[in-house]
């Protein structure tokens, strides 16, 4: 894509759902990655942290969401990739209920940094935790700010 291409580029979507297991969210790793790859120019590292960080979302809610329940439930990964904005906005959301994570040392090898490295990956990562279910949305650049070079 060209610099110009990119300004009057419409925005496009991805956009999948399935059950809440290993099976799906490996899927649905794999169709992102075809995805990033064909229908933006996201540079290998942006598209390297959009995929850990949708991985870790989607592992959540595997792990997580369903916990109390009798069987699996969903989750939905949508996508949204503005060319104009230069930006990837990232959706992972289910149906199922937020388990508080209990406090943890930080040097705890058994403590989960899913949400850690969520919030280190994306530029925001908000976490929106509700009865009906939870939704995860992390936001990128898909071409950082280059700061000029100063000697102060």
């Amino acid at each position: 894509m060209t610099a110009d291409s990119l300004t009057s580029a419409a925005p496009v979507r991805f956009t999948r759902a399935g059950a809440a297991d290993a099976v799906t969210a490996s899927e649905l790793r794999r169709a992102l990655r075809v995805w990033l790859r064909e229908a933006t120019d996201v540079c290998a590292d942006v598209r390297d942290n959009i995929l850990l960080g949708a991985g870790e979302a989607l592992a959540n809610c595997v792990e997580h969401a369903y916990r109390t329940h009798h069987r699996a439930g969903t989750m939905e990964l949508q996508v949204g990739y503005d060319p104009a904005a230069r930006s990837i906005s990232v959706r992972v959301s289910d149906r199922g209920t937020w388990h508080r994570p209990s406090p943890k040392k930080p040097d705890d090898p058994r403590a989960s940094r899913g949400i850690m490295l969520m919030h280190a990956l994306a530029d925001h990562c908000t976490i929106n935790a509700r009865p009906g279910g939870t939704t995860v949305c992390l936001n990128y650049a898909t071409h950082p700010i280059t700061l000029p070079d100063n000697d102060v």
